[in-house]
């Protein structure tokens, strides 16, 4: 706001001055309120932090106790122009002979004929292929079509088309497809195709009415009507001389953790080899996880020295009490499932030892005496509890933290809401100030009008008695 002050010889007042040095004290208490807004959003922002570490800690935590985190044996196959192979997590050492006799296929049937055009009769091209006879438009046919069982009918008449067939095909919402393609500059052909192979999927169709019913098997005998294709079968193979039939070429059912993808007719051996073990990797991580959340939890709950600055939760340590029980959860439960039975071990048999300041550190020796170390990582784990189907473990425990109403995430919204508690009542502040500068300003911009009143009615009588004075000497 623009103040002014009266000069040339004037006694004025410096208004800016005289306001600017009121308002410095009057603003005392908004420089204290701002003060503390500046330590909560600091709070809030360290808060967020410590609820992202925890959120890092339990990330690793699942890594480390879900298998797949593990590598699995090596699968490979010695004909893979017949059998591709892949493993995962659960797979078990060795090697087995398969001998693929056929693949599983989806039904598929493509119809081509003279008469089929964009415009010609859908059945006039199935009828013909018999005696030539043109469909009149007093002959009423129906086009039954069964997939996996299910049967539709289409009523269809001379005017009825190729396109207006697969467009109904499409539309019934089953596991099969229809298409138009064309194959010369005024010939087209109808493509009936099944989306899923296996016998159970098998896809039938028949035309009935007129004076020539066709069936999908008489069909493939038509002279003029071409159609051809293939019914859908089950594939059909052996494995360690067991015969199997599975309606798909992709299998994960038969070996445990290991999938084929059956090719091409013919033989290959599978082999599953023991694959590297990343387990101290995965180890590595949570305890990297967890150190980095034990070093910020310290760094926030710090008294402050001369050569540290205090945490910002310095005064209120106890908020941050779940750290102490992570870590009691940590040394007392960790078990997995051996045959159904759940089976207790120590945190140093993951290789995983707890050092004098909490934190914790990665022993190698450790956790290559486990026996068996990669067979129970790959089988799972559960962190924190005496029981490998309690759900009171680590994992769940830190869920109660950091998910929405949980407690850590209920004191950072408490904290948030008194920032807005403190941001209100700096707004209500600030327009209290700026009220009363604007007062001040006007109370000593008043005064100084009045000094200047004062003053030209001062010099003007100065005046007049001077000029008298001067009038009477002469």
């Amino acid at each position: 706001m623009a103040t002014s002050s009266i000069s040339s010889g004037t006694a004025a007042i410096d208004v800016t001055g005289m306001v600017a040095g009121l308002m410095a004290v009057e603003k005392k208490p908004l420089v204290t309120l701002q003060s503390k807004i500046t330590s909560q959003n600091l709070l809030i922002s360290n808060l967020g932090l410590l609820k992202s570490k925890v959120a890092a800690f339990q990330t690793a935590l699942q890594a480390v106790e879900n298998p797949d985190s593990y590598s699995a044996a090596v699968a490979s196959s010695s004909n893979e122009s017949a059998v591709t192979v892949s493993s995962s997590t659960g797979a078990l050492i060795g090697s087995h002979n398969l001998q693929v006799t056929q693949l599983a296929k989806p039904a598929q049937y493509i119809f081509a004929n003279a008469a089929f055009s964009t415009t010609n009769g859908l059945v006039a091209g199935f009828d013909d292929y018999d005696d030539g006879d043109a469909i009149t438009t007093d002959d009423s046919y129906t086009f039954d079509l069964t997939v996996a069982g299910e049967t539709n009918s289409l009523a269809v008449d001379s005017e009825t088309t190729i396109e207006d067939l697969s467009t109904w095909i499409n539309g019934l919402g089953l596991d099969v497809a229809a298409s138009v393609t064309q194959t010369t500059s005024d010939q087209y052909a109808l493509i009936i195709q099944g989306t899923q192979s296996g016998s159970d999927n098998e896809i039938t169709f028949s035309v009935s009415g007129g004076s020539d019913p066709i069936s999908s098997a008489t069909a493939l005998e038509g002279s003029d009507l071409t159609a051809y294709g293939n019914q859908a079968q089950d594939a059909e193979f052996t494995l360690d001389g067991l015969d199997f039939t599975r309606t798909a070429n992709n299998i994960s059912d038969l070996l445990s953790g290991t999938t084929f993808n059956l090719v091409s007719t013919g033989s290959a051996t599978i082999t599953l080899a023991t694959g590297p073990d990343d387990g101290q990797e995965v180890i590595q991580a949570f305890i990297t996880a967890f150190n980095d959340l034990a070093a910020t939890s310290k760094r926030l709950t710090q008294k402050g020295d001369g050569s540290t600055t205090a945490g910002s939760l310095s005064g209120t340590p106890g908020v941050l009490f779940f750290i102490n029980q992570i870590k009691s959860m940590l040394s007392t439960g960790i078990t997995y499932e051996s045959g159904g039975v759940s089976t207790a071990l120590d945190l140093y048999e993951l290789g995983i030892d707890i050092n004098s300041d909490g934190t914790l550190q990665f022993n190698s020796t450790n956790y290559a005496s486990t026996d068996n170390i990669a067979t129970i990582l790959a089988s799972g784990i559960n962190i924190g509890s005496t029981s490998f189907s309690d759900t009171d473990n680590l994992d769940t425990f830190l869920t109660s933290q950091i998910q929405s109403g949980g407690d850590l995430s209920a004191f950072i919204s408490n904290e948030k809401d008194t920032l807005s508690q403190l941001s209100q009542k700096e707004v209500a502040l600030q327009m209290r100030l700026d009220s009363k500068e604007k007062s001040y300003i006007s109370q000593y911009s008043s005064l100084n009008a009045l000094l200047f009143n004062l003053s030209n009615t001062s010099s003007a009588l100065t005046s007049a008695l001077d000029g008298l004075v001067s009038g009477q000497n002469n």
